[in-house]
């Protein structure tokens, strides 16, 4: 296939560009969107030991996660105590003790794809650390 595309001010062109796209690429089918993790512990509401781990489903086509867990439902810089990028396991323990600042703690996770494509955010779960 081939697409044109001129460029025209007050009658004059002043740029012609013509692209061939591939078959190959005609072929290909989009991207699946990316759906929301299930979260699945704590559960919403637990009371927990230090240090707890926290589980959601995988979501298909994620490549990565990003997970967030704040003393607040803002999921802000300022209410942020633990936020990554990076995480490739559908778990994260928690480590050092978050819960000195807050005890009760709120936490939501996001699939990000390959293309670093954001997902929808997850539920957003609270639990208390005792």
């Amino acid at each position: 296939m081939k697409a044109v595309r001129r460029l025209v001010f007050m009658g004059l062109m002043l740029l012609s560009i013509a692209a061939t796209t591939p078959k190959a690429a005609l072929a290909m089918k989009p991207s699946t969107a990316l759906t929301a993790p299930i979260l699945l512990a704590p559960a919403n509401g637990a009371i927990v030991s230090p240090n707890p781990t926290l589980l959601w489903h995988a979501v298909p086509g994620a490549a990565r996660y990003h997970i967030q867990v704040a003393g607040g439902t803002y999921f802000d810089q300022q209410y942020n105590f633990i936020e990554n990028w990076s995480l490739t396991s559908t778990s994260y323990r928690i480590s050092g003790h978050p819960e000195a600042y807050n005890p009760r703690l709120y936490w939501r996770v996001q699939a990000i794809d390959a293309s670093n494509v954001q997902g929808p955010w997850s539920q957003t779960w609270q639990f208390t650390i005792k």
